[in-house]
C-alpha cells in the first residue's frame, strides 16, 4: 500500500520551522518557574550544543569558514536551514576580517510575541547559539551583537570579527 502524503515539501518546512521556533517558548513557559535561577544557564547549554550540530552541517556541506565573510555566508545558510524560511537576513561584508549579518525577520521573536507578550529571555538564547556557532566554525573569530530586535531595535546586527580584535574592543 502506498503512503499518501498530501503536503508539499515547502509546507512541511514552514510547519516544522514554526514548531521549532515555538519549542523554546513552550519550555520556558513550562519550566522557568520550576527550575528557577538556573534555567537560563541550563538552556544556554542546549544552544551551545546546537552550535556543534551547526558545525557538523557546515562540514557536511563544505561551507566556507576561512574568514569573516565566509563565516557570515555560512552562518546565514545555517540559520536558514535550522530556523526556516521565516528568518530573513542581509549580508554586509566589510572586509575579510569583519562582516555583519543583519537579521531583518526573526521567527523566534514572532513565536514569543504570539505565545506571550515579552521577549526578555530571547537574547540569551540567540547570543549563546550565534557566538558558539561562529567560534565552532573558526576559533579565530567570534561574534558580537550590535543591535537586537528582541530588545527593541528594528533589526539584529551580528558583527563577526577576529577574536583578538573583539578582545581589544572589550578591553576599551
Amino acid at each position: 500500500m502506498t503512503e499518501r502524503d498530501p503536503f508539499p515539501p515547502e509546507m512541511k518546512w514552514q510547519v516544522s520551522s514554526r514548531l521549532v521556533a515555538s519549542i523554546p517558548v513552550m519550555y520556558d513557559i513550562t519550566f522557568r518557574d520550576a527550575v528557577g535561577d538556573r534555567y537560563d544557564t541550563l538552556e544556554q547549554q542546549i544552544w551551545v550544543y546546537l552550535a556543534r550540530e551547526a558545525r557538523a552541517l557546515a562540514d557536511s556541506g563544505n561551507l566556507p569558514t576561512r574568514d569573516a565573510r565566509d563565516l557570515m555566508e555560512t552562518l546565514r545558510v545555517i540559520f536558514r536551514v535550522f530556523f526556516g524560511p521565516d528568518l530573513r537576513t542581509e549580508e554586509v561584508p566589510i572586509n575579510p576580517e569583519r562582516a555583519v549579518l543583519m537579521v531583518t525577520r526573526c521567527p523566534f521573536l514572532f513565536r514569543e510575541m504570539e505565545m506571550r507578550t515579552g521577549s526578555e529571555h530571547l537574547l540569551s538564547r540567540c547570543l549563546s547559539f550565534s557566538i558558539a556557532t561562529v567560534e565552532a566554525l573558526n576559533p579565530g573569530y567570534t561574534l558580537r551583537f550590535v543591535r537586537s530586535m528582541c530588545t527593541g531595535d528594528r533589526t539584529c546586527e551580528l558583527k563577526i570579527m577576529k577574536r583578538e580584535d573583539a578582545e581589544k574592543d572589550d578591553a576599551r
